[in-house]
């Protein structure tokens, strides 16, 4: 529900849904419960996409281009700013749909180890 949109983690690109291209970027925002972690694995819809390479883009100016523009997303394109990941961000929950519910457990390796 996009009431509690940013509650959590923050709202740099708005208040809307984030989906990563990338499962090791949810990981981030993962808790650890008996040492299993969950994901969500969603379908969306995008459909035109307003990309953004900003540092710090205008908030306000991104959400209005989704919810009264010509726009359907904005695409956060952080791997090429900050050579961390992309992010798509939607506006209308309708866009999405999850699923599956990934659960997993982390692997951690001793650097050099065999």
């Amino acid at each position: 529900c996009l009431n509690f949109a940013g509650n959590n983690a923050g709202t740099l690109y708005g208040r809307g849904i984030y989906l990563a291209e990338a499962c090791t970027k949810s990981d981030e925002y993962t808790q650890e419960t008996d040492g299993e972690r969950y994901l969500l694995l969603c379908r969306a819809t995008l459909g035109r996409i307003n990309y953004s390479d900003e540092a710090r883009p205008d908030v306000n100016e991104l959400e209005e281009s989704c919810l009264k523009g010509r726009y359907h997303c904005v695409l956060g394109d952080r791997e090429k700013i900050r050579g961390t990941y992309r992010e798509f961000i939607v506006f209308d929950d309708d866009q999405v749909y999850p699923e599956y519910i990934v659960k997993y457990r982390r692997q951690y390796y001793k650097l050099g180890a065999k």
